[in-house]
């Protein structure tokens, strides 16, 4: 009985947003021996070659340019937290001569539809955003990237309004009210979900990931894990939780 009452639960893990890293890579000889001092970031730009498809929300919004500082915007409400004092470097701007610079440019964005994610899910309408990022150790190398990554994500699969009301085999009362209250739950939020959402978590998960390094190098304390694609941002188990639990009297 237990299980089929989590049911509900794993079906909206299974489904939720994300954002996940892909392609990471790591110049060793470039990294950071001590805490950097700070983390300054450059807003993303639209890759020339990019295939964009998102709709201006308002009549003359620069919406590439929006996009960018979403991703920002992600990256700064983790970075004083997850790494150091963090600021923003304007394009054109030069490199300081110490801390860690972040840039990326958006390799591909499209807002799906709203209305399917809504109504339907699963799939149908929507949103995925994709970026390539690089992060420089200042002190090491100005030109050559200490880290470079991928991002990819989006609304995903979780289930629309209508979908969500639906069950495929009757299986218990209790399970079927906690399906119903939780989709509709969800569902409030599925509408809003899309290219402004996955900008903000994308900065989000790249602070995290940066995190992730220092976290390795001893060079930082341990406050979050980032998202690599086919896994789980969470904790590694302990030991113990893998080893069955053996009776004492």
């Amino acid at each position: 009985m237990k299980f089929f009452r989590l049911v509900p639960f794993f079906l909206l893990m299974a489904g939720c947003s994300s954002v996940s890293v892909i392609d990471e890579k790591e110049n060793a000889s470039l990294a950071p021996r001590v805490r950097p001092v700070a983390l300054y970031v450059r807003p993303f730009a639209v890759a020339s070659k990019a295939d964009f498809q998102v709709a201006p929300a308002t009549l003359g919004e620069d919406v590439r340019s929006k996009v960018g500082q979403l991703i920002l915007d992600g990256v700064l409400s983790r970075g004083n937290d997850l790494v150091a004092s963090t600021g923003i470097l304007k394009a054109g701007d030069p490199a300081p001569e110490k801390g860690l610079l972040l840039e990326g440019v958006v390799l591909f964005a499209n807002q799906g539809s709203r209305a399917l994610r809504l109504g339907i899910g699963f799939g149908l309408g929507r949103s995925r955003l994709e970026t390539a990022v690089k992060i420089y150790n200042l002190e090491a190398s100005r030109k050559k990237p200490w880290i470079t990554c991928r991002t990819t994500g989006g609304s995903n699969h979780e289930p629309g309004l209508v979908t969500s009301l639906i069950m495929p085999v009757p299986i218990t009362l209790p399970v079927l009210a906690g399906a119903v209250a939780g989709g509709a739950m969800s569902t409030i939020s599925i509408g809003d979900k899309g290219v402004t959402q996955d900008s903000k978590r994308t900065g989000r998960v790249i602070a995290a990931v940066l995190h992730d390094h220092l976290v390795m190098r001893g060079l930082i304390r341990r406050k979050a894990w980032p998202k690599r694609s086919g896994l789980l941002a969470l904790p590694p188990l302990p030991t113990s939780a893998l080893v069955p639990a053996t009776k004492t009297d």
